[in-house]
């Protein structure tokens, strides 16, 4: 991305989570002027079309309270857009959630549609520009992060899902406006053979994401409601340890199978559950490299947390109208 050498400009970015929004007023040099992050509770919602309502709601306001005191910024000579980014399946181009793994019966959701609509009521048109959370967390790297000297390199998100954004020959690796769901890659045969009725769960996301691991941790007999209880608990007893070391296999399997098929310059972490590598990190680049030298050393990429860290994916949405503008 070629940095503005005269007069900055600036754009808003929308990181849509499973449990939260974050949002972002950015410059076009990758400087955050101010950050916020919202708990969304969606749980606690009536219906999937409540819920819809107030992500909306949440994203109208947060735009609409930037604009107010941002006047210049938010200016139509100085403003770019907003970039929204978020969990998938969606397609980029239709503006559109596809039964959105974060979001339960949601179905499909012309969300993009629907922000436009929301911004119309408060008298702003802005263009907004959408994509796969993970490739905007891609994208940030890029920009300001640990990728800007690499051609084909993926950032793989670990949080409440598992998103993946890969970057190939310098381009998002996507088609018709979808694609890089790596997280839904399958890993676990056996499971696959007994229960085919649950086939998500045996794929990297149902067994390694956050909300994979609390679902498992419950049908071992673990009663809080939290990762961080979760993690609290397991220093306590070895009942929980199976659990990250099962995390740690299926991560290791996604960056072999990500590494055979694009041979990257790097492998970059980022997402909330990077607060607790300390139960996964080290086994998953043991087990990889083990994994890649058997096969082909040639092949093995360095893997780092990425450095754009937990605001990666909304500073990669702030990225999206710089990158995208016509």
């Amino acid at each position: 991305m070629k940095k503005s050498s005269t007069a900055l400009k600036y754009s808003i970015g929308l990181d849509l989570g499973g449990t939260k929004l974050a949002t972002a007023l950015v410059d076009s040099r990758g400087n955050i002027l101010e950050y916020n992050k919202f708990p969304l509770e969606i749980n606690k919602t009536k219906s999937p079309q409540e819920a819809k309502k107030k992500v909306i709601s949440f994203m109208q306001s947060a735009c609409e309270d930037y604009k107010r005191r941002y006047p210049t910024q938010t200016s139509a000579k100085n403003f770019m857009g907003i970039g929204l980014a978020s969990a998938g399946p969606l397609n980029i181009k239709t503006g559109e959630l596809i039964d959105p793994s974060n979001f339960k019966d949601w179905k499909r959701f012309k969300i993009v549609q629907e922000l436009t609509s929301a911004l119309k009521k408060i008298n702003w048109q802005p263009k907004i520009y959408f994509q796969n959370d993970a490739i905007a967390s891609a994208f940030a790297e890029k920009w300001i992060g640990a990728a800007k000297n690499c051609k084909s390199f993926v950032v793989v998100t670990v949080g409440t899902g598992i998103g993946t954004g890969v970057i190939f020959n310098g381009l998002p690796c996507q088609t018709e406006g979808m694609g890089s769901e790596w997280g839904h890659l399958l890993v676990d045969v056996k499971g696959m053979q007994q229960h085919k009725s649950m086939i998500t769960e045996h794929t990297v996301e149902g067994i390694a994401s956050g909300t994979a691991l609390l679902k498992r941790a419950k049908a071992l007999g673990f009663k809080g409601s939290s990762v961080e209880e979760l993690v609290v608990e397991n220093e306590q007893t070895t009942q929980y340890k199976i659990l990250f070391d099962d995390m740690a296999w299926a991560l290791a399997a996604l960056c072999y199978s990500l590494s055979m098929g694009f041979h990257f310059d790097k492998i970059l972490f980022s997402g909330g559950l990077i607060k607790i590598k300390h139960l996964y990190w080290e086994q998953t680049k043991k087990i990889y490299s083990d994994m890649i030298r058997q096969r082909n050393p040639a092949f093995l990429a360095p893997i780092a947390v990425a450095k754009a860290g937990n605001k990666a994916g909304v500073v990669g949405a702030a990225s999206l109208p710089y990158l995208l503008r016509n």
